[in-house]
Protein backbone atom coordinates (compact mmCIF):
# COMPACT_ATOMS: atom_id res chain seq x y z
CA UNK A 1 0.00 0.00 0.00
CA UNK A 2 1.73 3.17 -1.05
CA UNK A 3 1.64 6.24 1.32
CA UNK A 4 -1.42 8.13 1.12
CA UNK A 5 -2.28 11.81 2.94
CA UNK A 6 -6.06 10.95 2.84
CA UNK A 7 -5.25 8.62 5.96
CA UNK A 8 -4.00 11.79 7.50
CA UNK A 9 -6.36 13.69 10.35
CA UNK A 10 -5.83 16.55 12.64
CA UNK A 11 -7.74 17.18 15.81
CA UNK A 12 -9.85 19.82 14.87
CA UNK A 13 -13.87 20.04 16.74
CA UNK A 14 -17.05 20.12 14.58
CA UNK A 15 -18.43 23.69 15.27
CA UNK A 16 -21.41 22.18 17.03
CA UNK A 17 -19.44 20.52 19.55
CA UNK A 18 -16.05 18.13 19.97
CA UNK A 19 -17.24 16.38 23.04
CA UNK A 20 -20.54 15.27 24.09
CA UNK A 21 -22.06 12.86 26.91
CA UNK A 22 -25.33 11.09 27.65
CA UNK A 23 -26.63 8.91 30.01
CA UNK A 24 -25.14 4.79 29.44
CA UNK A 25 -27.37 2.90 27.00
CA UNK A 26 -28.57 6.37 24.52
CA UNK A 27 -28.24 4.71 21.34
CA UNK A 28 -24.71 4.03 19.98
CA UNK A 29 -23.35 5.91 17.25
CA UNK A 30 -23.06 3.20 13.91
CA UNK A 31 -20.45 5.37 11.39
CA UNK A 32 -18.79 8.28 11.45
CA UNK A 33 -21.40 10.70 9.51
CA UNK A 34 -24.64 9.47 10.96
CA UNK A 35 -26.56 12.04 12.65
CA UNK A 36 -26.57 11.10 16.72
CA UNK A 37 -29.21 10.68 19.14
CA UNK A 38 -30.62 13.60 20.33
CA UNK A 39 -29.94 12.30 23.79
CA UNK A 40 -25.89 13.71 23.27
CA UNK A 41 -25.39 17.02 24.60
CA UNK A 42 -22.02 19.17 23.75
CA UNK A 43 -20.20 19.68 26.59
CA UNK A 44 -18.88 23.32 24.97
CA UNK A 45 -15.97 24.82 24.31
CA UNK A 46 -12.15 22.72 25.35
CA UNK A 47 -9.24 24.41 26.42
CA UNK A 48 -6.54 24.10 23.64
CA UNK A 49 -5.00 21.10 24.96
CA UNK A 50 -7.64 19.05 22.90
CA UNK A 51 -8.69 15.07 23.72
CA UNK A 52 -6.01 12.84 24.86
CA UNK A 53 -6.97 9.52 24.51
CA UNK A 54 -4.75 6.84 26.09
CA UNK A 55 -4.66 2.87 26.17
CA UNK A 56 -2.41 0.89 28.69
CA UNK A 57 -1.89 -3.31 27.81
CA UNK A 58 -0.48 -4.51 31.30
CA UNK A 59 1.30 -7.30 30.06
CA UNK A 60 4.18 -9.48 31.04
CA UNK A 61 6.20 -12.12 29.63
CA UNK A 62 6.72 -15.74 30.28
CA UNK A 63 10.52 -17.07 30.26
CA UNK A 64 11.04 -20.77 29.74
CA UNK A 65 13.88 -22.52 31.63
CA UNK A 66 17.18 -20.95 29.93
CA UNK A 67 15.63 -17.79 29.21
CA UNK A 68 13.66 -17.87 26.02
CA UNK A 69 10.49 -15.17 25.59
CA UNK A 70 7.77 -17.84 25.25
CA UNK A 71 4.45 -16.06 25.85
CA UNK A 72 2.47 -13.13 27.13
CA UNK A 73 0.23 -12.72 29.99
CA UNK A 74 -2.51 -10.23 30.34
CA UNK A 75 -3.01 -8.12 33.49
CA UNK A 76 -4.89 -5.62 32.25
CA UNK A 77 -6.15 -2.98 30.03
CA UNK A 78 -7.01 0.41 30.79
CA UNK A 79 -8.08 3.29 28.47
CA UNK A 80 -8.09 7.26 29.73
CA UNK A 81 -9.36 10.13 28.01
CA UNK A 82 -7.79 14.10 29.04
CA UNK A 83 -9.72 16.74 28.35
CA UNK A 84 -10.11 20.52 29.57
CA UNK A 85 -13.56 21.39 29.90
CA UNK A 86 -13.49 25.70 29.21
CA UNK A 87 -16.91 26.04 29.68
CA UNK A 88 -16.70 26.33 33.34
CA UNK A 89 -20.59 27.82 33.68
CA UNK A 90 -22.00 25.29 31.45
CA UNK A 91 -24.48 23.17 33.88
CA UNK A 92 -23.59 19.93 31.37
CA UNK A 93 -20.26 20.05 31.82
CA UNK A 94 -20.71 20.50 35.53
CA UNK A 95 -23.15 17.72 35.68
CA UNK A 96 -20.63 15.14 33.97
CA UNK A 97 -18.41 16.09 36.81
CA UNK A 98 -20.58 16.08 40.17
CA UNK A 99 -24.06 14.78 39.23
CA UNK A 100 -27.24 15.78 38.43
CA UNK A 101 -28.44 15.37 42.16
CA UNK A 102 -25.09 17.98 43.01
CA UNK A 103 -26.15 20.50 39.85
CA UNK A 104 -28.92 22.86 40.12
CA UNK A 105 -29.50 25.33 36.88
CA UNK A 106 -31.88 28.35 36.70
CA UNK A 107 -32.78 30.07 33.80
CA UNK A 108 -32.44 33.57 33.37
CA UNK A 109 -34.93 36.02 34.25
CA UNK A 110 -35.89 39.67 33.78
CA UNK A 111 -33.55 40.38 36.87
CA UNK A 112 -30.97 37.75 37.04
CA UNK A 113 -28.95 35.58 34.39
CA UNK A 114 -28.31 32.18 34.43
CA UNK A 115 -27.88 30.10 37.91
CA UNK A 116 -25.51 27.70 38.36
CA UNK A 117 -25.25 25.63 41.83
CA UNK A 118 -22.93 23.30 42.29
CA UNK A 119 -22.02 20.77 45.32
CA UNK A 120 -18.58 19.52 45.83
CA UNK A 121 -19.04 16.38 47.66
CA UNK A 122 -16.68 13.39 47.87
CA UNK A 123 -19.46 11.50 45.84
CA UNK A 124 -18.45 9.75 42.75
CA UNK A 125 -18.96 10.79 39.10
CA UNK A 126 -22.02 9.41 37.23
CA UNK A 127 -21.25 6.97 34.24
CA UNK A 128 -22.10 8.33 30.92
CA UNK A 129 -21.53 7.38 27.00
CA UNK A 130 -19.52 10.06 25.17
CA UNK A 131 -18.76 11.12 21.38
CA UNK A 132 -15.51 12.80 20.92
CA UNK A 133 -16.00 14.51 17.07
CA UNK A 134 -13.28 15.52 14.96
CA UNK A 135 -13.21 16.79 11.41
CA UNK A 136 -10.59 17.50 8.92
CA UNK A 137 -10.67 19.84 5.51
CA UNK A 138 -11.48 17.35 2.12
CA UNK A 139 -14.42 15.88 4.14
CA UNK A 140 -12.52 14.04 7.03
CA UNK A 141 -14.36 12.46 9.74
CA UNK A 142 -12.99 10.62 12.94
CA UNK A 143 -15.95 10.10 15.73
CA UNK A 144 -14.58 8.43 19.08
CA UNK A 145 -17.72 6.41 21.22
CA UNK A 146 -17.17 5.51 24.77
CA UNK A 147 -20.28 3.39 25.56
CA UNK A 148 -19.24 3.89 29.35
CA UNK A 149 -16.94 6.29 30.97
CA UNK A 150 -16.42 8.55 34.14
CA UNK A 151 -14.65 10.84 35.43
CA UNK A 152 -11.78 9.66 37.14
CA UNK A 153 -9.66 12.68 38.28
CA UNK A 154 -10.32 16.90 38.14
CA UNK A 155 -7.44 18.57 38.08
CA UNK A 156 -6.46 22.36 39.36
CA UNK A 157 -8.63 24.94 38.88
CA UNK A 158 -6.93 28.49 38.48
CA UNK A 159 -8.80 31.79 39.16
CA UNK A 160 -6.37 34.11 37.35
CA UNK A 161 -6.36 37.13 34.97
CA UNK A 162 -4.47 35.38 32.11
CA UNK A 163 -6.29 32.44 31.61
CA UNK A 164 -9.90 30.76 31.92
CA UNK A 165 -11.02 28.76 34.80
CA UNK A 166 -11.55 25.19 33.20
CA UNK A 167 -12.11 21.55 34.28
CA UNK A 168 -9.07 19.87 33.57
CA UNK A 169 -10.27 16.07 33.90
CA UNK A 170 -9.14 12.78 33.70
CA UNK A 171 -12.27 9.97 32.65
CA UNK A 172 -11.91 6.30 32.86
CA UNK A 173 -13.12 4.24 30.08
CA UNK A 174 -14.90 0.69 31.05
CA UNK A 175 -15.99 -1.99 28.53
CA UNK A 176 -19.81 -2.48 27.27
CA UNK A 177 -21.22 -5.74 26.94
CA UNK A 178 -19.31 -6.83 24.13
CA UNK A 179 -16.41 -6.05 25.87
CA UNK A 180 -15.46 -2.58 23.56
CA UNK A 181 -13.93 0.36 25.48
CA UNK A 182 -14.58 2.32 22.51
CA UNK A 183 -15.43 2.12 18.99
CA UNK A 184 -13.54 4.36 16.52
CA UNK A 185 -15.62 5.32 13.27
CA UNK A 186 -13.55 7.05 10.22
CA UNK A 187 -14.56 8.73 7.07
CA UNK A 188 -11.55 9.42 4.66
CA UNK A 189 -14.17 12.07 2.89
CA UNK A 190 -12.78 10.22 -0.67
CA UNK A 191 -16.25 9.84 -2.30
CA UNK A 192 -16.07 7.23 -5.29
CA UNK A 193 -17.52 9.53 -8.88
Amino acid sequence: MANSKNNVIVGKPLVTGGVLVATVGATAPTDATTALDAAFNALGYLTDSGVVKSEKRNTGVVYAWGGDSIALTKKGYDVTVKLGLAEFLNSKAQTTVYGASHVTATAATSTKGNLLAVEGTSDLSPHSAMIVEIFNDGGKKLRLYFPDIVVMDIGDTSYTDDKVASLELTLQAFPDANGNYFVQFSDDGQITP
